[in-house]
């Protein structure tokens, strides 16, 4: 595999957002996510079903991960309640 240097113009309000996009997807450099940005369309258009399944899977990843954190907010509030529950029947 061959490196090519590759240049790109781009309007500066759009390398603000890259730089955002960039920094908050931890990217070490905008080189390094403009790959991504690239790596992800060119998977997309070389096979969009296997991309449409990769994305769903992550979609529903990401959602059970959201779900079991809520649930185990829930549970530590009502444990927490529990406790406040019991200290407060202590002092009376």
């Amino acid at each position: 595999m061959n490196d090519v240097l590759v240049t790109i113009r781009i309007p500066e309000a759009m390398l603000q957002e890259l730089r955002k996009a960039a920094e908050q997807d931890h990217f070490m450099d905008l080189s390094e996510a403009v790959r991504n940005i690239i790596r992800k369309n060119w998977a997309a258009k070389s096979d969009p079903y296997l991309y449409e399944l990769r994305r769903l899977r992550e979609e529903i990843s990401d959602s059970v991960k959201e779900k079991s954190r809520k649930m185990a907010e829930r549970m530590i509030v009502e444990e927490l309640k529990k406790i406040k529950r019991v200290l407060k029947d202590e002092k009376a």
